[in-house]
């Protein structure tokens, strides 16, 4: 079955007759049957890794740059995937051209993810080793140079009972013109059976590839629930011209098979939304389920359960809710106090998880439930949220837990068999009668509103009176999430300036930059602030963090102050030239490419708002300044900016609001001409003049002058 899905829009599953489980991944039954031993592998569907390696052609050889891609570094002549189930095994084959010098780091290859676990073994998540690696390299002139060298292992991370590394090596005597080539095989735990994922666009046009799997012949059942499996559920994202076949063995087993041409690398342009969602692909999963819907109710009656039995309040955790909101009179400052409480907790996303002989030896023991997350003072984001959760239930309040993606990576199918597309965990609350959505387990949240990645989400799961249900998330406008922006200078006659520049973060601005204090110490996010800013400013100015207020306060707006000094504006004849707002004066174009083919993807409606005023020498006046402006997206965006000045000073006021999150590419043009037309408002210059000026006091720019 092949179907064409334009992005954002959510496609359907298709299902056959095999064996598998609803995860993706099962575990085998030894009390099943074995259908069919290893016969099945013989013959049946050609692969290039049963030979050495393929020989190249002239063409090849020759090829210097790929038609309708002249600036490709490189390109994939040909990929293979041949996925072996009852042999747990997937063998890989990869040939890449090199067009440019850039192209030659294609020859170092990283095979990511593979962990080490107590047990030994090399794993990508359950016991799964990447080896066989055989590889070569082929100049131009057709010289073969093998790949005799050991690939390494790189540590990325490591935790409780893992190691995630990748196994890197690189193919020897590369130049450009060469072609490289690799396979090797990626096995898992006889245990494990893991449906294959057949993603075909990456950051390279693809000339061929050719996909197969051979699902195992032996009877699974799910790992969680134990129930025997019996079918395989598939959800293409492809195009017409893919080709996808069933095959029906002899024995009467089925294998799949894809093989696609002149497929194009994903495009690379800004504000990109994640490209999980809408590149080609083809996702398998194993079932027990005959339909979508029976695998999410079944789905969401399990998660639901697993919710309420970790929230549910107990006795001791009814006992701490009624201390924490004794006096409260309302249900909203209940929830206050809960939420407060909550929050105040260890977010171990930003610490780190302590696992179980460390709890033991602390003498803190296991984490089972939600009272044990506010005894031990510290929880991972879901068990926070399930704590919340439980203790506005024990205040007597209506909660519910919702199962979210986290939308910077990707957005639920429905026609997607796998919970692998859920991240988080939020919550609802009913205030007063109506229904309000938290996020608890997103540090430095304020109080009722959710952290970017979990608004406007179009397909979640969520708790209801009655069990479970689809449901939506709400999003923010463009004035809850704010920056403020306001410099206040002084200049001699020389150019040279000194003052302040104060930063006021509110909403998602203002929870980035705290956790981005989490993540690091009070030392590296000031090295990050200033950083920041700097990319704004003109090349001659700098800037150092004076103070951080509010860092830990999550109710209020985050305010930086910076000191400032350096030199500004450029002299022509007896004239100096002043960018018009010292925060625009490092931009560049937004969208610089006329055509564009995915949609456009802002994280959050956001506003922008600054105010510069510059107080002059005696010795130089305004004498030319911008004339004031106003552009507007129609329903989506708008932008205003005006100069005021008298002889010994000038300010100037910027606003720039967006309201979309999602700008389609048939909206693009109009999108484009905005911020080019704003864009170019935002270079113009003040022209100062020599003169004297007539004494006037300094007015300190403030957030209310500015608004005036």
């Amino acid at each position: 079955m092949i179907s064409t899905h334009a992005p954002w829009n959510e496609g359907t599953s298709n299902q056959g007759s095999m064996s598998g489980t609803h995860h993706g991944k099962a575990h085998l039954s030894w009390a099943g049957c074995v259908l069919l031993v290893g016969t099945m592998f013989g013959g049946i569907v050609p692969s290039a890794l049963a030979d050495a390696f393929t020989p190249p052609t002239k063409e090849e050889l020759a090829m210097k740059a790929l038609d309708g891609y002249p600036n490709a570094a490189a390109v994939v002549l040909f990929r293979e995937e041949i996925t072996k189930d009852d042999l747990h095994s997937v063998l890989h084959y990869e040939r890449i051209k090199i067009l440019t010098e850039e192209g030659k780091k294609y020859a170092n290859v990283e095979l990511a993810y593979v962990s080490t676990h107590d047990s030994g073994y090399d794993s990508s998540g359950d016991d799964k080793t990447a080896d066989s690696i055989q590889g070569r390299t082929i100049h131009a002139d057709g010289t073969i140079i093998p790949f005799t060298g050991k690939p390494y292992l790189k540590t990325l991370e490591s935790g409780k009972k893992y190691k995630v590394q990748e196994k890197v090596f690189t193919l020897p005597d590369v130049e450009v013109g060469s072609i490289v080539e690799y396979r090797y095989a990626t096995r898992i735990n006889d245990n494990i059976y893991e449906a294959p994922s057949w993603l075909l666009q990456g950051d390279l046009f693809l000339k061929k590839a050719h996909y197969v799997w051979y699902p195992t012949t032996r009877e699974l059942q799910d790992g969680e629930t134990g129930a025997l499996v019996n079918s395989i559920a598939w959800f293409p994202i492809l195009r017409k011209e893919d080709h996808f076949e069933q095959h029906q063995l002899a024995t009467g087993q089925r294998l799949y098979e894809l093989s696609v041409a002149d497929v194009p690398p994903l495009p690379k342009e800004e504000f990109m939304p994640p490209t999980r969602y809408y590149s080609l692909r083809l996702l398998f999963s194993f079932t027990q389920y005959h339909s979508a819907d029976d695998f999410w109710k079944d789905t969401a009656k399990h998660w639901s359960k697993g919710v309420n039995s970790f929230a549910g309040p107990n006795g001791d955790l009814r006992s701490a809710t009624e201390k924490i909101v004794a006096g409260a009179t309302t249900d909203d400052e209940k929830l206050h106090r809960i939420y407060a409480t909550v929050m105040s907790l260890e977010n171990t996303a930003f610490t780190r998880e302590r696992d179980e002989r460390e709890d033991k030896a602390n003498g803190s023991g296991k984490t089972n439930n939600a009272a044990d997350v506010l005894a031990h003072k510290r929880g991972s984001p879901w068990q926070l949220t399930e704590l919340f959760i439980g203790m506005a239930r024990a205040a007597g309040l209506s909660a519910y837990g919702v199962w979210v993606p986290d939308r910077s990576i990707e957005l639920v199918t429905k026609g997607w068999l796998s919970t692998s597309q859920f991240d988080d965990l939020i919550a609802i609350v009913k205030v007063d009668g109506k229904e309000q959505f938290f996020d608890p387990g997103s540090r430095y949240q304020p109080y009722g509103r959710l952290a970017w990645e979990h608004t406007f989400l179009p397909t979640v799961l969520r708790q209801t009176d009655g069990g479970t249900d689809w449901g939506t998330t709400p999003g923010d406008a463009y004035p809850a999430n704010v920056t403020q922006r306001i410099a206040n200078l002084t200049m001699d006659e020389s150019g040279k300036v000194t003052g302040s520049i104060d930063m006021t973060y509110t909403g998602a601005p203002g929870v980035r930059w705290r956790q981005a204090a989490l993540r690091g110490d009070n030392e590296s996010v000031r090295k990050q602030l200033e950083e920041s800013l700097q990319e704004m400013l003109p090349r001659t100015i700098e800037v150092k963090v004076e103070s951080l207020n509010s860092l830990d306060d999550y109710e209020k707006p985050l305010v930086v102050k910076f000191t400032t000094t350096g030199t500004l504006g450029t002299m022509t004849g007896k004239r100096m030239v002043l960018p018009v707002d010292l925060f625009t004066a490092g931009g560049s174009a937004t969208f610089p490419h006329e055509k564009r083919d995915a949609p456009v993807y802002f994280h959050y409606a956001a506003m922008t708002r600054d105010a510069l005023r510059i107080n002059l020498p005696k010795t130089l006046t305004p004498e030319a300044v911008p004339d004031a402006a106003k552009y507007s997206l129609p329903q989506e965006g708008g932008y205003s900016l005006s100069v005021t000045y008298s002889p010994a000073q000038f300010t100037t006021r910027r606003d720039m609001a967006l309201n979309s999150i999602l700008v389609s590419p048939a909206d693009y043009t109009k999108l484009r001409a905005f911020y080019t037309q704003f864009e170019t408002k935002d270079q113009e210059s003040v022209v100062l003049k020599p003169g004297l000026a007539t004494t006037v006091t300094s007015i300190p720019v403030t957030p209310e002058d500015k608004t005036k």
